[in-house]
C-alpha cells in the first residue's frame, strides 16, 4: 500500500497537470492556476481532522508551518515552469525532487553521502541536461533553448522546495498526527496564496485577471486532481515515513507526463518524435539515477 499508493499519485500528477497546462495555453493567469491548485489541496486535506486523532505539540505545529511555507514555493515555481514550457520536461525534471530528499534527509541526520548517491546525483543531471536539450538545441533555434533551460531551471527550485517539504512532513507529522499536521499545512498554504497576488494589487490599473470560459475545463479539473494526489502523497508520507522510497516511486510522473503528451498533444512532444525520444530517454535516465541513489542508502 504505501508504494502503490504514490504510484497512483504519480499518474493523476500527469494526468492534472496536463489539465492545467490546457487552462494555461487557452488564457488562464498562471498564478489564479496556483491559488486554484493551493485551494483544492486544502480542501481535500481538511476532512482529515475528522479520521485522524492527534495532540497538540509545539514542534510539530512549526513542522506544519514550514512544509506549509516549502509547498508554497515549490507550488509557485511549479507552476512558473509549468507556463513556460513543455510539460513533458518540466514534469521529469521535478523527478530530481528524490535526490534532493536523499541528500536533504542526509544532511539533516549528519550521516555521510554514500558514492552511490553521488554517483545517482550526477547521472541526475546528465538527465536534466539531456532533457533542456529539446527542442530548442535540437532545431538549432536558441530562444527556445533558452526557454528549455528557463522551464528546467524553476523546475529544479520546484524540485529542492517539494523535498524540504517532504522531509518535513516525515519528521514532524507523527509528533502530532496526520489529522492535526496536514491540514494546518495547508492550512499555512492558503493563507499565504494571496501573496502570489501581490504584483497585480501593486498596481492599481492592472486588474487581476479572471479564469477565461475557454480555461476552466482544464484549469480548475487539473487544479482538482493536482490536489487530491498531492493530499494523497503527504498523507503516505506522513502515516508511513520513508520519503525518499515514496518518491521513487512517485518519480514515475516523469513518464507518464510524456506518455501523456506525446498522445493527447500540448507540446513539443506531439508533434516532433525525436522531441519524444529524447525526453524519454531523458526521463529513463533520470528513473535510473534516482533507483541508484536511493539503492545506495
Amino acid at each position: 500500500m504505501p508504494l502503490a499508493l504514490p504510484l497512483i499519485a504519480s499518474f493523476l500528477y500527469a494526468l492534472g497537470s496536463w489539465g492545467m497546462k490546457l487552462g494555461l495555453r487557452r488564457g488562464a493567469h498562471a498564478r489564479l492556476v496556483n491559488a486554484i491548485s493551493n485551494l483544492a489541496m486544502a480542501g481535500w486535506s481538511a476532512p482529515l481532522m475528522f479520521f485522524f486523532p492527534g495532540t497538540a505539540h509545539p514542534q510539530g505545529f512549526g513542522g506544519a508551518l514550514v512544509a506549509g511555507g516549502a509547498l508554497f514555493l515549490g507550488r509557485a515555481c511549479a507552476i512558473r515552469a509549468l507556463a513556460r514550457g513543455d510539460l513533458s520536461l518540466a514534469t521529469p525534471v521535478l523527478g530530481m525532487k528524490t535526490i534532493f530528499v536523499a541528500l536533504l534527509t542526509a544532511g539533516l541526520l549528519k550521516e555521510t553521502v554514500s558514492p552511490g548517491l553521488m554517483a545517482g546525483a550526477v547521472l541526475s543531471s546528465l538527465a536534466v541536461s539531456l532533457l533542456s536539450l529539446s527542442p530548442g538545441i535540437l532545431h538549432g533555434r536558441k530562444q527556445s533553448a533558452s526557454l528549455d533551460r528557463a522551464t528546467a531551471g524553476w523546475a529544479l527550485l520546484a524540485a529542492f522546495f517539494f523535498g524540504l517539504t517532504d522531509i518535513t512532513v516525515q519528521r514532524f507529522a507523527k509528533t502530532m498526527g496526520v489529522g492535526w499536521f496536514q491540514p494546518l499545512m495547508f492550512a499555512t498554504l492558503v493563507l499565504l496564496t494571496p501573496l502570489l497576488f501581490l504584483p497585480e494589487m501593486t498596481r492599481t490599473r492592472k486588474r487581476i485577471p479572471l479564469l477565461p470560459a475557454p480555461a476552466r475545463a482544464g484549469a480548475l479539473g487539473g487544479s482538482v486532481v493536482i490536489g487530491f494526489q498531492t493530499s494523497l502523497l503527504v498523507l503516505v508520507i506522513g502515516v508511513y515515513g520513508h520519503a525518499t522510497a515514496t518518491n521513487v516511486v512517485y518519480a514515475t510522473r516523469g513518464l507518464w507526463a510524456i506518455l501523456m503528451e506525446g498522445a493527447l498533444g500540448g507540446g513539443s512532444a506531439y508533434h516532433d518524435k525525436r522531441v519524444l525520444a529524447v525526453r524519454l530517454a531523458g526521463a529513463a535516465l533520470l528513473l535510473a539515477s534516482v533507483a541508484l541513489a536511493v539503492g545506495s542508502l
